[in-house]
């Protein structure tokens, strides 16, 4: 079973106006990533939309990931449901059309479901595809905080499990996994871009971060610095990623999640529609303006 390592990059779903798959753009989107030398790609999580798509939309946006990636890069799909069976025909369908691995997020909603429930979910999956499994923990979303010792207890359960992503994992956060789990062949991958030396340091074994996928360049060129101990030039990068996250943090606070879908089309990426929901969008002026913010904070680098 394949170990991801890296800078694994959370694809974001471009749609139409109707809120079908815009697939040209979601086209652009990979072609985009790889040309950056990410490590690897994921589909469906929450940034990518995923619990909001009908199963036939993460299935497609699956097969297009893994057909534009070539087996370059492993491809990595989020099949999280409330309900174990679309869980398990999403999982299969990912097998079938070469995922590397699958994400899961336990089953959200019901955030009442026993501890028993939880791993009888994960065992479920883990039955009907031989693919390795990466806990989800987005406690914000699902209601259930998968802990290290509650990450450890579901490892014990179900062997295909290999690793977790930490929602806005901060370092601290990454590391109390890291400590229990070190010896379990067990990766762990915060959410964050911002602490990626930090990261590196204490062992993680990437990163899987929304903001990664907006500047590709610089978050694999910090990762790769911070895991080769560069610690002059990790820290430039560093610093400026805070800067740039600043911008993106700033402009979520103004207009949710269409921040996303400007800061793709400042580089270039033409998304008409996300999120898949009517959101706030910016004007001619407050566009400019966060052209400006992002020269101010080092986008495009000026050497």
């Amino acid at each position: 079973m394949e170990t991801l390592t890296g800078t694994i990059i959370p694809l974001p779903t471009p749609f139409t106006d109707r809120g079908e798959v815009d697939e040209p753009v979601f086209r652009q989107v990979v072609e985009f990533e790889l040309a950056a030398k990410v490590d690897g790609l994921m589909v469906a999580g929450s940034y990518g939309q995923g619990p909001v798509m009908r199963p036939d939309q993460r299935m497609k946006i699956a097969e297009i990931a893994i057909e534009r990636a070539k087996g370059k890069v492993p491809v990595v799909s989020h099949v999280g449901a409330p309900d174990l069976q679309t869980v398990i025909d999403l999982a299969q369908h990912s097998a079938k059309i070469g995922a590397a691995a699958l994400l899961i997020v336990p089953p959200y909603y019901y955030s009442d479901h026993t501890e028993y429930e939880i791993i009888e979910h994960y065992r479920a999956v883990a039955r009907s595809v031989p693919l390795p499994i990466y806990l989800y923990n987005n406690k914000r979303y699902s209601g259930i905080d998968i802990t290290p010792e509650y990450a450890l207890r579901l490892l014990q359960e179900v062997p295909n499990i290999r690793g977790i992503k930490l929602a806005w994992g901060t370092a601290e956060e990454a590391s109390r996994y890291i400590a229990l789990l070190r010896d379990r062949d067990f990766g762990v991958f915060p959410g964050t871009a911002t602490e990626m030396i930090a990261g590196a340091e204490i062992g993680a074994k990437g990163t899987i971060a929304p903001m990664a996928s907006i500047f590709p360049e610089i978050c694999v060129e910090l990762w790769n610095a911070a895991v080769n101990k560069e610690r002059e030039r990790a820290t430039a990068l560093q610093e400026r990623v805070k800067r740039l996250y600043s911008v993106l943090s700033d402009l979520v606070k103004q207009v949710g999640r269409t921040a996303f879908k400007e800061l793709l089309l400042a580089r270039g990426i033409e998304i008409k529609m996300y999120p898949r929901w009517p959101a706030k969008q910016l004007d001619s002026d407050d566009r400019a303006a966060l052209l400006m913010r992002l020269s101010a904070a080092g986008w495009p680098p000026t050497a």
